[in-house]
């Protein structure tokens, strides 16, 4: 009897220290899911910052208004990646100043579908640009990318509005420079990215990212 009490604690013993020892696995998968909440915490910490810069509150304590103009803005900007087609793309980028603050653009994405938000449009007199594309421009904008010779409501629809606009010299050459700020993942984790675009004519002549 002793000896089968003394297996059984022997049994028990290596059981436990078996789910302690690093060597199982165990410590590895909990090493995993504590690097990818880390990854999960710091971007919605740059989304947070990204989107206080944008909004002009950077670096002072916020107000209980403004903390809700931050949450609408990155709701907002979910909303805005979850559209999956060129279509609804080009629909949306096409409307988008006119509908005057994130709220009303938060509505008209929450509406179902492609048909839905096209009737709501019409019924409040917002006419849709129907500027045409070539294969290969639309497969840029599918891309989420910009090519040379890009108009600026295609770049809007790839990219969105843009942080900051600067223009320079006679407005009639349409030089302008549009500047956007976006974290991008790297090895070392994501990090901020301004990618600048020039414009002459309305046209993409070139860009840069820093």
């Amino acid at each position: 009897m002793r000896l089968l009490l003394l297996v059984g604690f022997l049994g028990l013993s290596a059981c436990a220290g078996l789910q302690r020892d690093s060597r199982t696995g165990y410590a590895d998968d909990q090493e995993t899911s504590i690097q990818v909440e880390n990854i999960y915490k710091q971007k919605q910490a740059n989304l947070i910052n990204e989107t206080r810069e944008e909004l002009g509150l950077q670096g002072r304590p916020l107000t209980d208004s403004e903390r809700a103009a931050i949450e609408q803005r990155i709701r907002l900007k979910r909303a805005e990646a979850r559209i999956s087609t060129k279509r609804e793309k080009k629909q949306y980028y096409q409307l988008r100043t006119a509908l005057k603050n994130d709220r009303a653009r938060l509505a008209f994405l929450t509406l179902p579908t492609f048909e839905a938000r096209q009737r709501w449009a019409q019924s409040r007199g917002m006419g849709l640009n129907d500027e045409k594309y070539t294969d290969e421009m639309a497969q840029v904008i599918e891309a989420n990318d910009i090519a040379l010779g890009m108009s600026q409501k295609a770049v809007m629809e790839s990219w969105g509005d843009p942080d900051a606009v600067e223009t320079a010299g006679n407005e009639l050459f349409g030089y302008e420079r549009w500047r956007y700020n976006r974290y991008v993942s790297g090895n070392d984790g994501y990090q901020k990215e301004i990618r600048v675009v020039y414009f002459e004519g309305g046209q993409v002549v070139g860009w840069e990212r820093n």
